[in-house]
């Protein structure tokens, strides 16, 4: 799959993605809704993960699915249907944001994200560690540079799967 998010300043920057079947799927993006985006794609690459966000566009919804409310969306993109890590990445992309917001790093991540994933009932990824989240931490940073450097109109291009 190809990320493309192309930079609006003015106007809203648009996210296109390219799936593996070559199809697309693209929408205007609310302000803010970048720095989201692109830690999906942090989390969702060093996670390995296929079933989350990216995942599932790359299976063929579309962007707009997820911006319907939760009981208008398709059946399988409703919260009870989603694969366990979809949800694992919601969470664990929350608590980057409140990072990102805050502008420094939370030394309790991993257990403010066990609290969280226990109130929910969701059990904690088997492979997520402080390495893991070094590396998600440090890829979302360079992304976070690269987006700011582009200019008006600019596109960053990204790649998974």
């Amino acid at each position: 799959m190809i990320i493309q998010l192309k930079k609006g300043i003015s106007k809203p920057s648009i996210l296109t993605c390219i799936r593996t079947d070559q199809t697309r799927t693209w929408s205007k993006l609310h302000q803010g809704t970048e720095t989201h985006d692109l830690a999906h794609y942090a989390v969702e690459k060093v996670m390995g993960y296929t079933t989350a966000f990216y995942g599932i566009l790359n299976e063929g919804f579309n962007i707009t699915d997820f911006e319907l409310p939760k009981d208008k969306r398709p059946e399988p993109l409703q919260p009870k249907n989603l694969h366990v890590t979809a949800i694992q990445t919601e969470h664990i992309v929350n608590l980057l944001q409140v990072e990102f917001l805050n502008s420094g790093e939370n030394s309790n991540f991993i257990s403010s994200l066990k609290d969280i994933l226990i109130e929910h009932n969701i059990p904690f990824p088997d492979d997520f560690d402080s390495n893991k989240l070094d590396q998600i931490r440090q890829l979302y940073s360079e992304l976070l540079f690269k987006w700011g450097s582009l200019g008006d109109g600019e596109q960053l291009e990204l790649r998974l799967f």
